[in-house]
């Protein structure tokens, strides 16, 4: 049985109106400004002998996607979707030549009502990330993440 997972440090009140986190390990970002989350499947269709109509439809291939962006620097964020870093001063941050091993992020939303919803990923990988930094302006991280699979989570019965 599946429960909900409590990473990070303990945040005792929702940020703001409709607000939530997401969790890489006990890295914690709560400045997120949106964050799509999208389970697409590519369909194959079944034919009898005989005929041009399909006559059913399978799922054929799932595919999960984080996308997000951040109202602020995260550089924790920038050595993770990099895959490398050298805690030193100053922080050196190199791509890795291969696949970077990640916490399974966690993201945990809550509505106005204060129900909990959170989508737990497997096997996330960073696809891509971009950072703008603007003058009079917080900088803005955008995310893109796949992942193999996803558990999702609800305090409310559906």
């Amino acid at each position: 049985m599946t429960s909900f997972t409590a990473p990070g440090n303990p945040n005792p009140s929702h940020i703001v109106f409709n607000s939530g986190t997401l969790d890489f390990g006990a890295e914690r970002l709560v400045m997120v400004e949106n964050v799509d989350i999208s389970l697409e499947y590519t369909l194959a269709p079944l034919f009898v002998l005989g005929s041009i109509k399909p006559q059913a439809y399978n799922r054929h291939t799932q595919k999960v996607t984080l996308t997000g962006k951040l109202k602020s620097y995260a550089p924790a964020l920038i050595a993770m979707a990099a895959g490398s870093s050298a805690g030193s001063a100053p922080t050196v941050i190199t791509t890795l030549d291969g696949q970077p091993t990640l916490l399974n992020p966690v993201g945990t939303f809550y509505d106005a009502a204060n129900n909990e919803y959170q989508y737990q990923f497997s096997n996330a990988l960073f696809k891509s990330s971009k950072v703008s930094l603007k003058m009079e302006d917080y900088a803005e991280f955008d995310f893109e993440m796949e992942a193999s699979d996803v558990t999702i989570l609800s305090t409310p019965a559906i």
